[in-house]
């Protein structure tokens, strides 16, 4: 085995890495828009949904074919976790594309998201790491390179943006999340205190909005720190206090991010206000877990070969 292709079927995306093995570095990423999670209705992921998704990871199938990879890994997780439906998904998936689609729980969520991290950034340091997705949020508490909190939750940027359905631009439905974190959060927020953790390093997705809104250009980094102070007093404001529309325009925003951002932003400060001081992103999450996994032959899943 040389190269292999890792697909990671998220909530709001679907994202592809092709690694090699042998070398043990990623060859090329691709991410593509789907929005399974906003495409369920009371937990049934609609046939025009899936019919997108398919399409999706055909061709994903077809670039890894072009790399020779000799194997393909899919992970799934929470708005195919939580579907009523998720048989069909998968079960469709293997007809039309003869590849196996692995749903993985949300502790194993969080745990390739820690590995991720810890394989892939040289001078990690004791962070809280997180995770939001559309439909669950991660987050990880380590300590001398070792997870002290580990827990996946079961609300993400699109399922807040469902439930609270806030207005455009938010208004007082911003105080209503806020409450919501807080009642949700608690365990999150004593293992903050108790371990005294300073720092925030937000993985992929609207994280890394925020941190290309800020350089206005693209970074290659293996992490990026934020302006703590242009994030409270640019950053965060014009987010939250202008519309759909608005953000759609702001530089580096991504047009599928400008809905659910406000989630990333609100969850940001309300971190801030536990006693975090400083903002850190990254373009590592699950699927570089899942490599990780796949090089040290930890893979309780099954793999599609090519």
């Amino acid at each position: 085995m040389s190269k292999v292709g890792i697909i990671d079927i998220g909530s709001n995306t679907f994202n592809l890495l092709v690694s090699c093995t042998k070398s043990k570095e990623n060859i090329y990423s691709k991410e593509i828009h789907v929005g399974i999670r906003k495409g369920t209705k009371q937990n049934i992921i609609q046939k025009k949904t899936i019919k997108e998704s398919i399409v999706t990871i055909q061709e994903f199938k077809k670039i890894c074919k072009k790399f020779n990879c000799k194997e393909i890994h899919i992970v799934a997780t929470a708005s195919l976790r939580n579907a009523i439906n998720k048989n069909e998904f998968i079960e469709t998936c293997k007809k039309e594309t003869n590849l196996i689609v692995n749903v993985i729980s949300g502790d194993m969520e969080a745990e390739l998201i820690f590995n991720a991290i810890l394989n892939n950034i040289k001078d990690f340091d004791d962070f809280v790491i997180v995770d939001i997705g559309g439909a669950s949020t991660e987050f990880i508490i380590t300590k001398n390179k070792k997870s002290v909190f580990k827990k996946s939750f079961n609300f993400g940027s699109q399922l807040l943006i469902e439930k609270f359905n806030p207005s455009d631009p938010i208004k007082e439905e911003e105080e209503d999340i806020k409450r919501f974190l807080k009642e949700k959060l608690q365990d999150l927020t004593s293992s903050l205190k108790k371990h005294k953790i300073k720092k925030i390093i937000g993985t992929s997705g609207s994280f890394n909005c925020i941190t290309k809104i800020q350089l206005k250009k693209k970074y290659r980094t293996e992490y990026q720190i934020l302006n703590i102070d242009h994030y409270k007093e640019t950053i965060s404001p014009e987010i939250l206090n202008s519309t759909i529309n608005q953000r759609e325009k702001i530089p580096g925003l991504l047009k599928m991010r400008a809905e659910n951002i406000i989630i990333t932003i609100i969850l940001i400060n309300f971190l801030l206000n536990q006693g975090v001081e400083n903002i850190y992103t990254t373009k590592f999450s699950l699927k570089n877990g899942v490599f990780s996994n796949i090089l040290n032959n930890i893979t309780p899943w099954q793999k599609s070969l090519l």
